[in-house]
């Protein structure tokens, strides 16, 4: 035991590789364990629930623990696979829109990213626990992949670093299992979609201490935006080794190749939001050329997640990921910056002049996390020391362009290939990142009823650009304090802080200032014991320093936007009812405040939804299924207040038929197929929503 406990701060420090561990004695964890099992038997009894329908108990995002979220002084929304195949979701930031907190589809319809605002910001992406994009430009998840959706509100630098205000999105693989399961979905839809799925799992030995598991998505599909495509090849092996019941050392692999071109058109104000003679700019509109314009992404990783429980103290976990991603992308876009008053260059309010724009990038990433777990007594306390590092170092090659294309370009009946030249493509400086961070978390359990959170991080921080070298260091800390009733209610309070370098330039290849902020939490959760039954209340302050905020003068950059102060209520709610129902219900209330007088653009005061199924014979059984939802998204402007975006209620539904191994379904998201204008911005642009989608699958499991 003295041996092993020396070993352990080694292992940290060293961040060494995964196969040395299992070498100690997998007997070990039985040891001395027996009077520890039964002392601590009632704090895991008391967070334990029924994982059923869209209701989960347990989440790691918040802690890098199991923890209940009953237990967590802080607000997550965990979407579970159910879930996302109920609502038939296409993309991730398709399960983010019944989530309280979360303003999905913020800038329409965008095939560049799953962006989204989290309590009135953007949000950091993680992949297993580890950091997943860097910069605007990056390969999309595909969501076929994955098991569950996590979305932790609110700073999380002491555990993450590289986060920002506004919360986190935390992302889970779909892993292999020991117990065998084979299916193949197919689906079309409306678009040209045809894709083609399967995911394959189960051991590979007979002793059970190898599994494999074999994802793969092929897509053929156009999309909303004439000439853009929206292709996907895509295939994740990954396999297990479990040599005992203390070992698990999981690889995966990703390719991904992404074929598509750019929908995110930065359309006038009038012809979209203002009145324009010709009438409405058709939704489908391309502003770009065919033939030139792309979105495509190449992206190639390997992970591998380790963990190892020494005794009944100590687990030592380690993550680690390698990608290398390669982003083409070539779009052109209207001139409506110049004059945002009047972009037009005729008295007809038809035609516009257009930028072009070239990006070709090639990054390469290196992430790992390792942290050791302490589970131990003291007096009449138990804690769950976190003691981690985590290392990540990016490496990105650029070469851009940029171009105006005079002549005149008909919005509304569009002459494509009328003498446009690219623009001519140079190397920009290679940059490199590089951030270390050291944290330690303590969760305390005192007595039957009080659980308090305490945090602290410290991150270094390095950019080079060229012969440019900044460096940033920062601490961080967190704080929460939770009582649990006996009946399920937990009303709690928190203060957390956050800190994000940002590895990536400005197109003007400009470093940005680190982002950092502080929020303070108060909030209320129930959880009636053994029910699927989960009730949030929130209400929290947030202060941002050095937020990200569309560029007045380039569609394509971020600037800095100074201080920003957000208060917000969120209300979330989900349910099973007898077998039969699965609900899910939110409520959000946001006030962004930047300390310049503006407001943030595209942010409604109040947001709600509601999503429900009815299962016909049994939720878990063969027959009908019906689901229904709306979500109601309220008035926004942009940044000074003056355009006004009107609300709107977009309704989803779907029917589905279950018998033994075979599901037919048929998904609708906006079903009435509104056209409506998502947000709009005072430099001189509008974003039109998603229309409706239609989407029918079958699968079969063998």
């Amino acid at each position: 035991m003295i041996l092993r406990r020396k070993t352990l701060p080694l292992l940290l420090a060293s961040a060494s590789l995964p196969f040395a561990a299992p070498a100690q004695d997998a007997g070990s964890a039985q040891q001395g364990g027996g009077d520890k099992a039964v002392q601590l038997a009632p704090v895991a009894v008391r967070g334990v629930s029924v994982d059923a329908g869209y209701t989960r108990s347990d989440a790691s995002g918040a802690t890098k623990t199991d923890t209940p979220i009953i237990e967590t002084p802080q607000a997550i929304s965990v979407i579970s696979n159910a879930q996302m195949r109920d609502q038939g979701v296409l993309t991730v930031q398709d399960a983010l829109r019944y989530s309280a907190g979360v303003r999905a589809d913020a800038y329409g319809v965008d095939s560049r990213g799953d962006d989204a605002f989290v309590r009135g910001t953007s949000f950091t992406q993680y992949l297993d626990g580890l950091r997943q994009n860097f910069g605007y430009a990056y390969a999309r998840t595909e969501p076929y992949f994955l098991d569950r959706i996590e979305i932790v509100r609110g700073p999380s630098s002491v555990l993450y670093g590289q986060g920002t205000t506004g919360g986190l999105i935390a992302l889970t693989s779909k892993r292999p299992q020991f117990t065998a399961s084979h299916e193949i979905e197919a689906q079309v839809g409306n678009n040209a979609r045809k894709q083609l799925a399967f995911d394959f799992t189960g051991p590979l030995d007979t002793a059970g201490h190898w599994a494999y598991r074999l994802i793969g998505v092929y897509r053929d599909s156009d999309s909303q935006i004439d000439h853009v495509a929206d292709d996907r090849k895509a295939i994740a092996p990954s396999i297990t080794w479990m040599p005992d019941q203390d070992t698990r050392w999981t690889l995966l692999a990703n390719l991904q190749f992404d074929h598509n071109g750019t929908s995110l058109n930065f359309l006038p104000h009038a012809g979209t939001l203002l009145p324009n003679p010709n009438g409405h700019i058709p939704t489908q509109r391309f502003v770009s050329e065919p033939g030139f314009d792309r979105y495509d992404t190449q992206q190639r990783s390997v992970t591998s997640l380790f963990e190892h429980r020494f005794d009944d103290t100590w687990t030592f976990t380690q993550s680690m990921r390698y990608s290398h991603d390669n982003v083409d992308y070539r779009t052109l876009y209207p001139d409506v910056y110049s004059n945002p008053a009047y972009p037009f260059l005729d008295d007809a309010q038809r035609t516009v002049a257009r930028y072009s724009y070239v990006s070709i990038d090639r990054h390469k990433r290196f992430v790992t996390d390792t942290h050791a777990q302490a589970d131990f007594d003291v007096a009449s306390t138990h804690h769950r020391l976190l003691i981690g590092l985590d290392i990540g170092y990016s490496h990105t090659d650029s070469r851009q362009g940029n171009g105006f294309d005079a002549v005149p370009f008909d919005l509304f009946d569009p002459v494509y290939r009328n003498g446009f030249l690219p623009p001519d493509v140079t190397p920009i400086a290679s940059s490199h990142t590089r951030q270390t961070g050291l944290y330690a978390q303590d969760q305390i359990t005192i007595g039957e009823h009080w659980i308090g959170t305490v945090g602290v991080r410290h991150d270094r921080a390095t950019l080079t650009t060229g012969d440019d070298r900044s460096v940033d260091n920062a601490t961080t800390s967190r704080f929460g304090l939770m009582y649990r009733f006996d009946s399920g209610l937990v009303p709690y309070v928190s203060y957390t802080e956050s800190f994000q370098p940002l590895d990536s330039l400005d197109v003007y290849n400009r470093p940005y200032e680190p982002l950092r902020g502080k929020q303070y939490e108060a909030g209320v959760k129930y959880q009636p014991v053994g029910t699927a039954t989960l009730l949030t209340a929130t209400y929290y302050d947030l202060r941002e320093e050095n937020r990200l905020a569309p560029d007045p003068e380039n569609p394509l950059n971020q600037i800095q936007a100074g201080k920003a102060k957000t208060r917000g209520v969120e209300l979330e709610a989900s349910t099973r009812i007898a077998s039969h129902v699965d609900l899910i219900g939110t409520y959000t209330w946001t006030k962004a405040r930047p300390d310049d007088g503006t407001i943030v653009a595209g942010l409604p005061k109040n947001q709600g939804s509601v999503w429900g199924v009815y299962h016909v014979n049994d939720a878990d059984g063969d027959g009908f299924s019906f689901g229904a939802g709306a979500r109601y998204i309220g008035t926004n402007y942009d940044e000074t207040g003056v355009l006004k975006v009107p609300q709107k209620t977009l309704f989803d539904a779907m029917v589905a038929y279950t018998q033994g191994p075979w599901r037919f379904a048929v998904n609708a998201a906006n079903v009435t197929d509104q056209r409506y204008n998502a947000s709009c911005l005072a430099r001189g642009d509008c974003f039109y929503g998603p229309r409706r989608s239609i989407v029918g699958s079958a699968r079969y499991r063998f």
